[in-house]
């Protein structure tokens, strides 16, 4: 099975069949009801294009919606950069076909949100009530929004040239970074590895017992107590950072570009609400270009985070190792985790 190379306009056209064929009235509808329908298509019709795009582009015939899926499982990232570079036009909106890859509420489509900043509103307050919800005993009070964002999936293309993208706030960008980097450093300061507990494996409630333990060679306490104090201190910067960012309102959105194997992909980094307000989906990347800062800038603010973050836990490992105490064991909540089969085949 091996995906064809084509060019825009043979992509263009081999969608324009596919959807023919599925909705044959489309094409004569105005632009705007266009774009109300495939952002909200009947899964009927998005099968049968995509059922269409399969045998065009791949020479692969698909009866069921359960037979597509089948073979999408097994495609690699050559075979997904043509199908989705190919899809993009029926999906996205405004000048860049820009198509936002995160799940929307029943009857919720992204022509609901003007700008990224109407969107990041919105996710702040779902994402506010789900901590509400795992922990009943926390500040019942909403958060402010400060222009957080967490990182989301997207695509869209530039110059009738396909990329992916990941947009995500300057403090969560950071933080994700201290996260990443914080790891490593503490596997250097405690070295340990994870190995395969006593229950990994077993059946339990309709799924799979995922079950490791971490081998720190007698280290396991001061390890626990390392990432216990890291996992703090992550949290008070994200506040910190985010704050500050607020208050400066430098209004810039640093763009990264990056290839991963095949696949092209932008990072969008915005420093605060006001960049997030100032980017509409419909023009999406040329308003990012407008307000776009130097990502020297942003180089330098994440060296000076990552820096920091170094000393604390170099600091933190030095305390540990002359004044903690592995005997006082604190009570902190254990997890057990149970994998779905679906989700134990997307981990092989």
């Amino acid at each position: 099975m091996k995906s064809p190379t084509l060019t825009t306009s043979d992509r263009e056209a081999t969608l324009r069949r596919a959807i023919i064929g599925a909705i044959p009235e489309y094409y004569a509808w105005p632009d705007t009801e266009q774009e109300r329908y495939r952002l909200s298509v009947p899964k009927e019709q998005d099968f049968l294009i995509r059922k269409a795009l399969l045998s065009s582009l791949f020479g692969i015939d698909v009866d069921t919606e359960e037979g597509l899926n089948e073979v999408l499982k097994g495609f690699d990232d050559e075979q997904y950069l043509l199908l989705n570079s190919t899809l993009l036009p029926f999906q996205g909106i405004g000048e860049n076909d820009f198509f936002l890859n995160e799940w929307f509420a029943d009857g919720v489509t992204l022509l609901g949100f003007e700008t990224l900043g109407d969107y990041a509103r919105e996710d702040h307050e779902y994402q506010e009530q789900a901590r509400k919800a795992e922990d009943p005993g926390c500040d019942n009070d909403i958060r402010p929004f400060q222009g957080d964002l967490h990182p989301c999936w997207a695509r869209l293309n530039i110059d009738g040239e396909f990329n992916y993208a990941t947009l995500v706030s300057l403090a969560r960008h950071l933080s994700d970074t201290l996260d990443e980097t914080g790891a490593e450093q503490i596997k250097t300061l405690i070295p340990h590895e994870y190995v395969e507990g006593k229950n990994h494996g077993k059946r339990e409630q309709g799924g799979t017992v995922w079950d490791f333990r971490v081998d720190a060679g007698g280290m396991e306490l001061h390890l626990e107590e390392l990432r216990h104090r890291y996992y703090a201190y992550l949290r008070a910067r994200h506040a910190c950072l985010l704050e500050r960012f607020d208050v400066e309102a430098t209004q810039k959105v640093y763009i990264q570009r990056e290839t991963r194997g095949l696949e092209p992909h932008i990072e969008f980094v915005f420093s605060d609400r006001s960049a997030l307000d100032a980017v509409r989906f419909r023009h999406f990347f040329s308003d990012c270009q407008r307000i776009a800062g130097d990502c020297a800038e942003l180089a330098v603010v994440t060296e000076q985070e990552q820096q920091a973050a170094a000393e604390f836990l170099q600091a933190q490992y030095q305390d540990i190792q002359r004044n903690f105490d592995p005997s006082v064991v604190p009570l902190r909540k254990k997890r057990k985790i149970v994998l779905t089969d679906g989700a134990l085949e997307d981990l092989s």
